[in-house]
């Protein structure tokens, strides 16, 4: 378990320190939400809501070899300009981290919240990853870590519908469009073999109660206003 703790919080400063952005959590410490008072336990081997897990597990496997698996690869790597990128034909618009800097340090700081946020539920129920269950590979071997086992819920997919319902109260507009994009960012969880189905699920609830608290954070709503000063000024769609 220690090595399991040191290993997550290294990797958190990594995510943390690499891209640039202000990557300050709206709220953590004390502070932070305990969501494994709220989540469910994951299901068990011989919970009969496992065999859903086990069939998404094969329906990954059998994309990854196609365009899909190669773009779940790609949407292991999140970070500020990722999520922009990735979002872009969503809002029908070039989002760029150059272009949109205050967007770009309202991701970051969503993302360090999110990260702030889903340690104490991942370390409570301790769920090894599908990779560890079955002795498998993954489409993103450098991230695997056998004494890593935190995958109830998945953080990519916190991450991904958090900013989802961020970027979709700046451009609400396009909430169908961007929500499918964070929908996906989701699923490629399960096709890289990192996560199970109801990992996920679990994972758009959890970013859903997190968002519910950030709107109460007037730190979050006062840059929330910034951004959308700046992508007002930015222009219309393209």
């Amino acid at each position: 378990m220690k090595h399991t703790i040191a290993f997550y919080l290294t990797l958190c400063t990594f995510v943390l320190a690499t891209y640039g952005q202000n990557y300050t959590p709206f709220f953590s410490g004390s502070e932070s939400l305990h969501l494994e008072k709220v989540l469910p336990p994951p299901p068990s081997l011989t919970d009969a809501r496992y065999h859903d897990d086990w069939c998404r597990y094969q329906w990954g496997l059998s994309v990854r070899d196609i365009e899909r698996g190669r773009l779940a690869r790609e949407d292991a790597f999140l970070s500020p300009a990722y999520f922009m990128k990735r979002f872009s034909p969503a809002v029908e618009r070039e989002l760029s981290v150059e272009c949109y800097p205050v967007l770009a340090d309202l991701m970051a700081r969503a993302h360090a919240t999110e990260w702030s946020n889903n340690s104490s539920v991942k370390h409570y129920y301790h769920r090894a990853r599908p990779y560890q269950q079955y002795d498998d590979t993954t489409m993103v071997p450098e991230h695997m870590n056998l004494k890593d086992s935190t995958s109830y819920p998945s953080g990519h997919t916190m991450a991904s519908w958090l900013e989802g319902m961020i970027l979709s109260v700046i451009d609400p507009d396009h909430t169908e469009s961007i929500m499918q994009v964070a929908y996906e960012l989701g699923q490629s969880r399960v096709i890289a073999g990192f996560h199970y189905q109801s990992d996920v699920d679990a994972g758009r609830v959890a970013a859903s109660i997190l968002f519910a608290r950030l709107c109460s954070n007037n730190e979050y709503l006062s840059l929330l206003e910034k951004a959308k000063e700046e992508y007002l000024r930015n222009g219309s769609s393209r």
